[in-house]
């Protein structure tokens, strides 16, 4: 399977706001090594099922949030990007970025989430 770099992101990016539990797993299945590693301010979550718990408790918080990638760059297995949190209107509710690093296979297997932790500005 050879998939770009930006089009693995996007997947992963799309089940953040993906409301079905097995949709979601099949999203991070497609983007993510099982042995995954996530880590925000908040957390740091390993495998798909720990991340998509963390990304259930994020939707309750934060319902029709999705992520909207501004800026994409990528070298060897590295990706640094750009984002904007949105919510189902369009309109922005915060801003940050991520720092991952690919596979062998393609998939994601670590992902660092770059962001003001709320309460802190």
């Amino acid at each position: 399977m050879t998939t770009s770099r930006k089009n693995t992101w996007e997947t992963y990016t799309k089940s953040w706001s993906e409301t079905d539990p097995n949709k979601r797993m099949q999203l991070l299945k497609e983007s993510l090594s099982p042995q995954c590693v996530y880590t925000d301010p908040n957390v740091q979550a390993s495998g798909y099922e720990n991340l998509s718990g963390y990304m259930t408790q994020f939707q309750k918080s934060a319902p029709g949030a999705r992520f909207v990638t501004t800026e994409f760059v990528e070298h060897h297995d590295r990706s640094l990007v750009h984002w904007n949190m949105t919510d189902d209107k369009g309109k922005i509710l915060g801003t940050g970025a991520s720092f991952a690093v690919y596979g062998d296979d393609g998939r994601l297997l670590q992902m660092s989430g770059f962001f003001a932790a709320p309460g802190s500005r």
